[in-house]
């Protein structure tokens, strides 16, 4: 199994230092903690490894130490289409609510990782955001992730919608004045997701400027766009399952299934092609991304440990030993 390496659209490190620059944060400095080379932004649709955006919002967050960051960040005024393609799918749809859906549709455009989830049931209409389990180390991109889907139903309906409720799976914290201001919506702490509620009859306003045969040309663009990204193997997809749910756990054979939407026994049975078993292959996956996310010096070895879904920091030193004769530490520093 190759390891599995997601990446973002470079749109997103870019709108990132330009807000960080209206707080007063050098450009450069950020570029340099996060190893962005100036070529590696040249083109705002092509891909930069998420592990260099985290490690951008690393270097952010120890610059602007503000308990509001996150949303200051993503509650801006920017209209969607500074997403690209995807923004524009958002915009010329017909409701915010079909917005939302082509959001969820083509979300891995914009992060590979990013998984986004609408349903609408009883009047309400839930929006649950998972991540990369890396950032969910970090608070305020989730908060950013959060105030961007608020504030594009904003823009788009051209209402000051409110949610009906805030799910953000962290501790309260000390001050949530600007949190309460943003959302205009209870806020429920420590949630295990990222989620936002909606009237359902918020969402089915218009678009003004819906356009349904410029949508439908852009909705082939986007599915075009995903089959370039690749991740169509079995053995991409089973990478891009397990790093979603690794950090909660060691993943059940029929979880992993279900993402991959299929039954446990022809999972089982496409993995007997490739001469393994589950377990094989999700130790292997853990054994490649363990050197990646160790050569990510910003992530202490507790953090990488938690992002393989070890229990405790000892069973993946033990692991990592079996697999690479050396410790975590040992690798680190030679590295």
């Amino acid at each position: 199994m190759s390891t599995f390496r997601p990446t973002v659209l470079t749109r997103v490190p870019l709108l990132l230092l330009e807000r960080a620059r209206g707080l007063g944060v050098d450009r450069r400095t950020l570029m340099a903690a996060a190893r962005l080379s100036p070529g590696e932004l040249k083109d705002p649709d092509g891909r930069v490894p998420s592990s260099k955006v985290w490690s951008l919002w690393q270097a952010l967050i120890q610059e602007v130490p503000d308990v509001a960051l996150g949303l200051k960040i993503g509650s801006s005024h920017d209209s969607p289409i500074r997403y690209g393609l995807v923004g524009y799918t958002l915009a010329y749809s017909r409701t915010v609510l079909q917005a939302l859906h082509r959001l969820s549709r083509y979300s891995r455009i914009i992060a590979e990782t990013i998984h986004i989830q609408v349903d609408s049931k009883g009047g309400r209409c839930r929006i649950l955001l998972e991540s990369d389990p890396q950032f969910e180390l970090l608070r305020h991109p989730i908060d950013t992730r959060l105030a961007n889907i608020l504030s594009a139903v904003r823009m788009l309906s051209e209402k000051p919608v409110a949610p009906l409720e805030v799910e953000v799976p962290y501790r309260k914290l000390a001050d949530t004045s600007f949190h309460r201001h943003f959302f205009s919506a209870p806020i429920r702490f420590n949630s295990p997701k990222a989620v936002l509620w909606f009237r359902t009859a918020d969402l089915e306003l218009p678009i003004q400027h819906a356009d349904d045969t410029l949508v439908g040309y852009l909705d082939r663009l986007a599915k075009q766009k995903l089959k370039e990204l690749g991740g169509t193997s079995l053995t991409e997809r089973l990478g891009r399952a397990l790093w979603s749910e690794l950090s909660g756990g060691l993943p059940p054979l029929r979880r992993i299934a279900e993402l991959l939407g299929m039954s446990q026994r022809t999972l089982q049975r496409h993995l007997r092609e490739e001469g393994k078993s589950y377990r094989m292959a999700l130790e292997e996956f853990r054994r490649e991304m363990s050197t990646h996310l160790l050569d990510q010096r910003k992530l202490a070895v507790y953090e990488v440990a938690f992002l393989l879904g070890y229990a405790d920091p000892s069973s993946f030193h033990r692991a990592f030993r079996r697999w690479h004769r050396k410790s975590p530490r040992t690798y680190r520093r030679a590295s």
